[in-house]
């Protein structure tokens, strides 16, 4: 079996190796020449990123796949992480990204970055920080567990609780002091100018959620630092991601 990994990150380079071990892999990237490519039996895509055109996002550079290429995988196994427009008509396309083994992994990994920006970004030990969770989703939960493991004092914020010492909704939120240290995990529009304002400490957002919610320019105006994680499962975890998706990978092919 042949099979083609397009590479974007380490990531994508760690899948290509993975499958490499033990199956006929070529990687695809900015480098490649579309019309010496023989057939392939499942092509390997990014989480994301590909165009309206099919085109992609290769290290930071446009890759321009031909529409040719699309014509000769049409109807093979192709895997990529979320929904994209491009791939609608396509019979047979796997997303990695909502598997629920995968997203609790992803999860896990988003949780270790989190920390590691945490240590990078303080001029103090974790443990002697107090941190504000805002949102509860999957990755809320998994650094909240963190947080307990590593005997951190935390608040989780969210936009309608039962509210207790740990549990605080965004309305109250926004009459209390924050924390040194905000993990922004909501897609909602929580930390905006007003509640930035308000707030009588100047503190460390790490924010991992991929829309922009947060109001950076007021926070720059400010002296407020705000942390734009990023893909932090290819970060900090490169290679145990990129195996993840390899496992799933073959689990399908193989099935």
């Amino acid at each position: 079996m042949k099979i083609a990994v397009v590479n974007s990150d380490r990531r994508m380079q760690e899948v290509y190796f993975q499958l490499a071990r033990e199956e006929e892999a070529i990687l695809i990237n900015e480098f490649t020449d579309f019309e010496k490519i023989d057939q392939i039996d499942a092509l390997v895509l990014p989480i994301k990123g590909l165009t309206a055109t099919g085109s992609l996002y290769s290290s930071g550079k446009e890759l321009q796949i031909p529409a040719y290429f699309w014509d000769s995988v049409h109807d093979i196994p192709i895997f990529t992480g979320i929904r994209q427009a491009f791939l609608k008509d396509f019979p047979n396309v796997y997303y990695y990204m909502e598997d629920e083994a995968m997203k609790q992994r992803n999860a896990v990994y988003t949780a270790e970055g989190t920390l590691y920006l945490m240590m990078d970004h303080t001029a103090k030990s974790i443990k002697e920080l107090c941190v504000d969770v805002i949102g509860y989703g999957l990755c809320g939960k998994e650094i909240v567990k963190w947080l307990q493991e590593l005997h951190i004092p935390y608040r989780v914020i969210r936009r309608q609780c039962a509210e207790d010492e740990i549990f605080l909704s965004v309305a109250n939120y926004r009459k209390v002091s924050c924390h040194e240290v905000i993990i922004n995990t909501s897609v909602a529009k929580v930390i905006d100018k007003e509640l930035l304002e308000s707030w009588q400490i100047k503190p460390l957002i790490i924010d991992i959620a991929t829309p922009d919610v947060i109001d950076y320019a007021a926070a720059v105006r400010l002296g407020i630092r705000v942390i734009k994680a990023g893909n932090l499962p290819e970060m900090v975890a490169y290679e145990s991601s990129g195996k993840s998706i390899s496992e799933f990978v073959r689990g399908k092919l193989h099935c």
